[in-house]
């Protein structure tokens, strides 16, 4: 099978910054008991110019550079449909920072092929964590406190269970339902972007579904660290109040402004007292409330201090 073979199964990484986690993830995908099945490789504007060199130590890979830093939601679409156009019936979607277990995509496929109304499946993450893993990749959406929330202990037994959302640090997308979606929304840019589709494909009948046997390592926040770490705390406040009244209107959002209001109220009495970080902390945060009033979705123009 040749570079340029259409395939039906395609795995994809959107790689921005952090070579390393880049390359370790691809030779995770490589040992992938499944067969067969292309792989992407997409550079989202990587500051460290880290792409070529990826795409040299990996021949066998497909890769495309953006232009721009999209943002995981732009990136993320570039990725998934240059699979589509290419012939892909599914397309698994992956951060850099993750590594396979060698059957999870044998084990996603699986379940996806029960379920004829499965648009996007997820397997369960385990991110290291001081005294072992913590393992988490799905759950339930929270109107009222305005949170995504971890389902906790599942059956797994089970070959997947239907949920509200699925992380979008691994997500295996049925073609049709991604293009149906029009993929992730880009006013997100990054963080509840992952959230926001979930939702609008459970809206639309297809089911998100968690197959809890299909296991995959995460190590998080490698693409926001240092400095960007501001990003998540912006990000955060203006797309936790994108999603949510996104979502719900009127009344029935009245309960998540007031949690999301608390939130900021009681950041902006606390952090002041957490030194340097703190006030950067909250700097971003009260940023990113007022580009949400403003309406200033996509990728900040504000974050460079």
């Amino acid at each position: 099978m040749t570079r340029d073979d259409q395939s039906e199964i395609w795995v994809t990484v959107l790689h921005y910054q952090g070579a390393d986690n880049t390359a370790n993830c691809l030779r995770s995908i490589q040992k992938l008991s499944y067969r067969p099945f292309k792989i992407l490789i997409t550079d989202n504007c990587s500051p460290d110019q880290s792409g070529p060199q990826l795409a040299q130590e990996f021949p066998d890979c497909h890769y495309q550079k953006l232009d721009d830093n999209l943002g995981f939601a732009g990136g993320a679409n570039a990725s998934v449909n240059y699979c589509i156009q290419r012939g892909a019936r599914w397309v698994w979607l992956l951060n850099n920072d993750t590594e396979l277990d060698a059957d999870s995509l044998s084990l996603l496929l699986s379940a996806a092929e029960e379920e004829k109304r499965a648009g996007i499946l997820g397997a369960a993450i385990f991110t290291p964590t001081n005294d072992g893993y913590h393992r988490s990749g799905t759950g339930k959406i929270d109107f009222k406190r305005a949170k995504t929330l971890e389902r906790g202990v599942v059956d797994e037994t089970k070959k997947s269970i239907a949920c509200e959302w699925i992380s979008g640090c691994n997500m295996l997308f049925r073609a049709e339902a991604f293009s149906e979606m029009k993929g992730f929304d880009e006013d997100f840019f990054l963080y509840f972007e992952d959230t926001d589709l979930c939702w609008r494909m459970n809206q639309a009948e297809w089911k998100c579904l968690f197959v809890p046997q299909a296991k995959i390592r995460h190590i998080g926040g490698a693409s926001t660290e240092g400095k960007l770490a501001i990003w998540r705390s912006y990000y955060y406040t203006r797309n936790r109040l994108l999603f949510f009244l996104k979502a719900k209107h009127g009344l029935a959002a009245l309960p998540a402004i007031f949690a999301i209001a608390a939130h900021i109220a009681r950041h902006t009495i606390v952090l002041p007292f957490r030194g340097e970080n703190g006030k950067r902390q909250l700097k971003a945060e009260l940023l990113g409330l007022s580009d949400y009033l403003c309406k200033r979705f996509g990728k900040a123009k504000c974050l460079d201090f």
